[in-house]
């Protein structure tokens, strides 16, 4: 049987409107228990953007689901598209400008987990 803390319904997940688009964090310690990671969505309309930050403790793996936009990853400027995939690693600034004419999802991966949730995330 799976425990109740191991199993989410992302669609009963808060949405964040803080750091840029709307974004959903699914799998983290207070949504399901995990212990080295946290994964969820951010979706931003056009003109929208995540604002420049890094990791200090670990990397993020971001795929584009749907849309275009424009990438800035520690100083350098780079067009993604749908089924792009890139990795900004420890201390890497980046920053996703959504430029294109629809929304532009995308899902994020974060390990390892730093030890507060504050600190995991940090503008630059």
């Amino acid at each position: 049987m799976i425990q109740d803390q191991t199993l989410a319904d992302v669609n009963e997940v808060p949405v964040n409107t803080a750091r840029g688009g709307r974004m959903q964090v699914y799998a983290s310690p207070k949504t399901v228990g995990t212990t080295k990671l946290i994964m969820g969505s951010t979706v931003l309309a056009p003109g929208e953007e995540v604002r420049e930050h890094l990791h200090d403790y670990g990397e993020e793996v971001v795929l584009v689901v749907r849309g275009q936009g424009t990438l800035h990853l520690d100083g350098e400027t780079t067009r993604i598209a749908k089924d792009m995939l890139f990795v900004a690693k420890q201390g890497q600034p980046h920053r996703i400008v959504n430029d294109g004419p629809e929304e532009l999802e995308l899902i994020f991966a974060t390990a390892p987990l730093a030890p507060t949730a504050a600190s995991g995330h940090r503008e630059v």
